[in-house]
């Protein structure tokens, strides 16, 4: 996948992957890889392979790229995916260890990371192509191939992924069932939505399931080689954009070649539907539509009892929600319809009731949806079923998710927690309710492990494996054998594993699917003598019947099916169940044995069907499926790829410690402009990949008032907490800024009383932790400065305007502060904490914040101290967001005018966050536009969605200090804020970027209308 978002810095709480984590690094001729110390076995056969992968690439799409790339190895997600980045001088691979699942969209692969590799090269050696325009080769950081459409992007990659492995997406059974499914329908997605439709479901996808294939057929009509020639002109001399460089090959537009493409794939579906029609009555087998479902489903789960069925269900704008329904027909709901129609009918008797081929939506018994993160997944009843064993995957301190069992007990909303950061996955819980079976996917390598339900405690089944990825173990009814997916030696089968005293692993059996398919997912019929499993053949997905091996370690034998599936000639298993245009997935055998339920993919999401087996018994007869009918069904595999890369061969070479990594530089350039002047910030970024170290040269030029000066800052992220340290000399002269407010509330002497120049150095430590909807953040700084007034400051006029004596200043903070003589030497320790809550409810998310400072300082021969707090509340809903913002500052026996509060100005890279402790950044308002000692602030946000920028409201109080009176600012416009973490994978530092305009209500500003753009960077 071609990167969409970057992950940022880590926080260095991470247990294994943050940047304090025991890296190491691998280098062979083409790759540096990276990757912490746990993840060593993963990231060496990776680093085996990638070298053979990238020769295969360069041989099928006719370029070889000569940088050398930077591979991340990691796992931040508990999910299988991969990035590419291809930046031209120094691209990037980030690869994600946890295998996928078999029925997922990347679930088919003779070797996950083989599978993984040739896609991401490919993305590589595919848009690392540069322009042969000398002008946009230098301009442009990414070849000109990167700016095609999405669809062209990852449906290019998606086909050599395909053709390196012959495996992969193009040759399995799901995207024939998808294609097929929605082309039945009507579903395919226009021109306009291929690239991406987040409105429909899967609709992301379609770049790489359609995109792919209508790449394929563009092939086959000019021929082999037209897609090589695609790629030479757009990166020709003239420049040419994709939609030219397109039709100068098909002679045609690609949205009206589309148009032909799926004219044609609608053609081989419906074919495909009438072959199986045509077979006999008895060839389509899809049982009865049990509730009518959108968007993604998880697998269905059945009580003990067989009375309730649980599933996860989610849709395009609602969080996940773990439901129960019961399986008893819901009379209410059908009684209430019957009389809405009888009473319509009787309103207007010549109205025609409306067809009803689909059930009524049921009415869940119990429902929870995750408040704060977490979703819910993989429920499973446990004895009695009164509770469920589900799972949930949840940030550990450094914000990594881990899968982890948790029980939910419905009557009372219990959610109790089992294990944590324990990495598990699809548990199956034992007859006596006292133990699970899971699947542990950790550092890229999978096993069977049991888990005391009591204690979490985990013992190993199976021992973890590179070339062995499990999935979905199920225990037999009396608890003497686990059955489970398995992928081992390039394909999907099923396995039969027996459990000895003490839990201890015995014989394994292998079940082999049917000719030429893939089975997964299984699950054990009430009398142990049956495995129901789904079966990936030939481009449909279906449930089958195999019989199960009497005891692990033998042979299974060709038993009769159970009595629920016998008919006058008794049929050999593996036998197909359902026969299906879209596909099956997930059964769930009830607990009598007379039916199965299972999910039907549809194209507007995963349907639920109930499957009676008493009913429908017999072996299915097969349809021919010519490959002339492909994408609709599964094409022939293409030529003969390479042999499956081998464990431990080729051997890479040996890996050394990462240190400090590899410093690669970056120019940064930022600062502000608006009505009060401009400051220009430029410098140079350097750091390592991870995060680990980051420094910041920066240098400042401005109009006058502006900030100007140098800084060094530098941050190390090696240890638990969070290292900084920030050198500046600045100089400010605000008194000379355009626009700058007349001293109407302040005595004569606050004039230039904030000209100085500040020569300092901050040392900072920060420690933040992570949770499910939460984190808390720490830091505390010193800061050390020597401050020179640059301006003689203006006598005091003690008489006042008119001969009278001034009013006395507000004693609030002590003394009234004057302006520095000469210079000042300055110590200060702060401290500041944030916590930070998310909540969902239904639509709506819920974002609370609370920050807290508190800063100490000694300047002269005086001490002072300010403290100050902060609530925040946003409530969000689709589009829709609103914000507010509470903020109460104060001080004491402040003896200086720049250790008051400043209201005004935007803040600057050269100065650290504790020079900039006292300034109230309002970049809308001139730099110190108001002293006081005391602030006071309140702010409203509106994010209506269609409008460009949020609408805000803004209220500032200052009070005491050199204030004469109380004054008051407020101010209203559009603003557009945004602050990202450090993106060392892109050599981005932090930066905080803030731009709008306002209209200012309040006498001592003379412009009333503002507006400002402003950038601030942070290591």
């Amino acid at each position: 996948m071609l990167a969409a978002a970057l992950p940022g810095a880590a926080s260095s709480q991470s247990q294994d992957q943050g940047p304090a984590a025991p890296w190491r690094t691998l280098v062979t001729p083409h790759y540096r890889v990276h990757f912490p110390e746990p993840f060593a076995a993963w990231a060496e056969r990776a680093a085996g392979e990638l070298e053979a992968v990238r020769e295969r690439a360069i041989a099928e799409i006719g370029f070889a790229p000569a940088d050398v790339v930077d591979v991340v190895v990691s796992d931040p997600e508990a999910d299988a995916n991969g990035e590419a980045l291809p930046l031209r001088g120094w691209p990037r691979l980030v690869l994600w260890t946890s295998p996928p699942p078999p029925d997922s969209e990347i679930g088919y692969y003779r070797d996950w990371i083989e599978d993984l590799l040739a896609h991401e090269e490919a993305h590589l050696v595919h848009l690392l192509r540069p322009s042969r325009n000398p002008l946009l080769a230098h301009l442009l950081p990414v070849g000109p191939i990167a700016l095609a459409p999405r669809w062209v992007v990852e449906g290019y990659a998606t086909v050599i992924e395909g053709r390196l492995t012959g495996a992969g997406r193009p040759n399995g059974d799901l995207r024939a069932a998808i294609l097929r499914r929605w082309a039945q329908g009507g579903h395919m997605p226009t021109y306009g939505r291929l690239a991406s439709d987040a409105h429909s479901w899967r609709g992301s996808s379609m770049a790489y399931f359609v995109g792919s294939a209508f790449l394929e057929w563009l092939e086959q009509r000019a021929g082999p080689g037209s897609l090589r020639k695609l790629w030479a002109r757009m990166t020709a001399r003239s420049g040419r954009g994709f939609d030219e460089a397109f039709a100068g090959i098909w002679e045609n537009s690609p949205e009206s070649l589309y148009d032909r493409f799926r004219a044609e794939l609608t053609w081989r579906a419906m074919e495909a539907e009438r072959r199986v029609q045509a077979v006999g009555p008895l060839a389509v087998r899809e049982g009865a539509l049990w509730q009518s479902l959108t968007w993604t489903t998880g697998a269905p789960a059945v009580s003990p009892d067989g009375t309730r069925l649980a599933l996860v269900r989610r849709s395009r704008d609602r969080p996940a929600e773990l439901v129960i329904w019961a399986t008893a027909p819901d009379l209410d709901a059908e009684r209430r319809w019957q009389e809405a129609q009888a009473r319509q009918q009787a309103r207007d008797p010549q109205d025609v009731p409306a067809v009803r081929s689909r059930p009524l939506p049921r009415k869940p018994l119990y429902t929870w949806t995750a408040a704060g993160g977490g979703d819910p997944a993989m429920p499973r009843f446990l004895p009695g079923g009164r509770s469920l064993l589900l799972v949930r995957t949840l940030p550990d301190g450094g914000g990594f998710l881990h899968p982890d069992l948790f029980e939910w007990r419905p009557e009372t909303g219990e959610m109790r927690r089992i294990t944590r950061q324990a990495d598990l996955r699809d548990p199956d819980p034992s007859p006596d309710g006292t133990w699970a079976v899971a699947v542990r996917d950790r550092f890229g390598l999978s096993q069977l492990v049991t888990v005391d339900l009591a204690s979490g405690e985990t013992r190993e089944l199976t021992a973890p494996s590179l070339d062995r990825i499990y999935d979905r173990p199920r225990l037999s009814p009396d608890g003497s054998r686990v059955a489970y997916g398995l992928h081992a030696g390039g394909a999907w089968k099923l396995a039969v594993l027996g459990l000895g005293p003490g839990r201890a692993a015995g014989a394994e059996s292998e079940l082999a699917p049917p000719p030429g398919g893939a089975a997964s997912s299984p699950a054990w019929s009430p009398d142990g003598r049956t495995l129901y499993a789904v079966v990936g053949r030939g481009g449909f997905i279906d449930v089958y019947a195999f019989a199960a091996p009497r005891q692990a370690g033998e042979a299974p034998a060709a038993l009769a099916p159970p009595a629920a599936l016998t008919s006058a000639t008794a049929f050999a298993l593996p036998a197909a169940l359902t026969r299906t245009q879209g596909g099956a997935f997930a059964p769930a055998p009830t607990p009598d044995g007379k039916a199965i339920f299972y999910l039907s993919l549809e194209p507007d999401g995963l349907d639920l069907r109930r499957l009676d087996l008493a009913a429908h018994h017999g072996p299915l007869p097969d349809a021919a499926m010519p490959s002339e009918l492909a994408p609709a069904v599964r094409p022939l595999p293409p030529g003969s790829p390479p042999p499956a890369p081998a464990a431990g061969s080729p051997s890479p070479p040996a890996s050394r410690p990462y240190g400090a990594g590899r410093q690669e530089l970056l120019p940064l350039a930022g600062g502000g402009v608006g009505n009060a002047g401009g400051t220009l910030e430029i410098g140079v970024r350097s750091g390592d990949l991870i995060g680990r170290v980051d420094l910041l040269a920066l240098a400042g030029i401005g109009s006058a008032g502006t900030p100007r000066g140098g800084a060094l800052a530098a941050a190390f992220r090696g240890l638990p907490v969070d290292l900084g340290m920030h050198a500046f000399d600045v100089r400010e002269l605000p008194s000379r800024q355009a626009g700058a407010p007349p001293p109407a509330l302040a005595p004569p002497a606050a004039a230039g009383a904030l000209d100085l120049e500040r020569r300092g150095v901050e040392t900072a430590a920060e420690w933040q932790r992570l949770a499910a909807g939460e984190r808390l953040r720490l830091r505390a700084s010193l800061l050390w400065q020597r401050l020179d007034a640059l301006d003689a400051p203006v006598a005091p006029d003690t008489a006042g305007r008119g001969g009278k004596a001034p009013p006395e200043p507000s004693r609030t903070a002590g003394a009234a502060p004057g302006p520095p003589r000469g210079a000042a030497r300055e110590g200060l320790a702060t401290a500041d904490g944030t916590f930070r809550l998310a909540r969902r409810h239904g639509l709506w998310r819920v974002d609370s914040g609370l920050d807290a400072r508190l800063a100490a300082g000694r300047t002269g021969g005086g001490t002072w101290g300010r403290y100050g707090g902060e609530a925040g509340l946003a409530v969000h809903r689709r589009d829709l967001r609103l914000a507010l913002d509470w903020r109460r500052d104060g001080s004491r026996r402040v003896v200086q005018a720049f250790d008051l509060y400043q209201l005004g100005g935007a803040a600057s890279s050269l100065l650290p966050p504790a020079a900039l402790a006292a300034r109230i950044v309002s970049p809308a308002l001139p730099a110190a536009a108001l002293l006081g000692a005391e602030h006071e602030e309140e702010r409203a946000e509106l994010d209506l969605g269609p409008l460009p920028l949020p609408l805000f409201y803004e209220r500032h109080r200052l009070w005491g200090g050199l204030l004469l009176r109380p004054a008051e600012v407020t101010l209203a416009g559009l603003e557009y804020r945004v602050s990202t973490r450090p993106v060392p994978l892109v050599r981005l530092p932090a930066v905080e970027l803030r731009t709008g305009v306002a209209r200012v209500f309040a006498d001592p500003i003379p412009e009333r209308n503002r507006w400002w753009l402003t950038t601030v960077w942070r290591p």
